[in-house]
């Protein structure tokens, strides 16, 4: 990676920048669901003093949704960012309480850009996908995405929780319940 962590190289894959939304509540679920309007570039780029931004490789979302899993645990887990390079940050970015966003290196369209943050959006870090090499050529390890994904939209969900496994494990033993009761049922009915 470069020396400045908010420039982004022609063609550049892998890698991920993390940003804090320092603005009211109301605005920023606004500017999550803002397009760009009338070929100018949507608030968001506006923000991020950028010429354009590719909103399908875009994430907006407050941290409250990765409640259980925690900001740090999603770039890890859902994202693929290596342990080690998010422990340095993991205090700061749990600390995080508002709207997050991630710009995909896709967002940039594979054009260079500097991104020059306003005020309001906040960098907490630049991150390399673990599994990509230093000139990012490693092919895309295939992941649980959004269900608006498609096939050139690597952007993953976030990752499924402990409470999913203990859902799956209570139905299971439903089910082997209901067997025992069934068979116990039509063999007393036999005798």
């Amino acid at each position: 990676m470069n020396d400045d962590p908010l420039h982004v190289p022609a063609a550049e894959a892998e890698v991920v920048r993390v940003f804090a939304l320092d603005l009211p509540e109301e605005q920023a679920e606004k500017l999550a669901d803002q397009p760009p309007a009338n070929g100018r570039p949507s608030p968001l780029a506006e923000l991020a003093g950028v010429p354009g931004l590719d909103r399908a490789h875009v994430e907006i979302f407050p941290v409250s949704d990765l409640r259980g899993v925690g900001l740090a645990g999603y770039l890890v887990d859902g994202l693929g960012i290596d342990a080690a390079e998010v422990e340095a940050a993991r205090i700061g970015l749990e600390s995080e309480t508002g709207y997050i966003v991630i710009l995909h290196s896709r967002a940039f369209g594979g054009h260079e850009v500097t991104i020059q943050p306003k005020m309001g959006l906040r960098w907490l870090g630049t991150y390399r996908l673990a599994q990509a090499d230093p000139a990012g050529q490693m092919p895309r390890v295939a992941s649980a995405e959004r269900p608006a994904a498609t096939d050139e939209d690597p952007t993953p969900a976030p990752p499924v929780g402990r409470v999913s496994r203990v859902a799956m494990l209570l139905i299971l033993l439903a089910a082997g319940l209901l067997v025992l009761i069934l068979a116990f049922l039509f063999g007393s009915s036999r005798g």
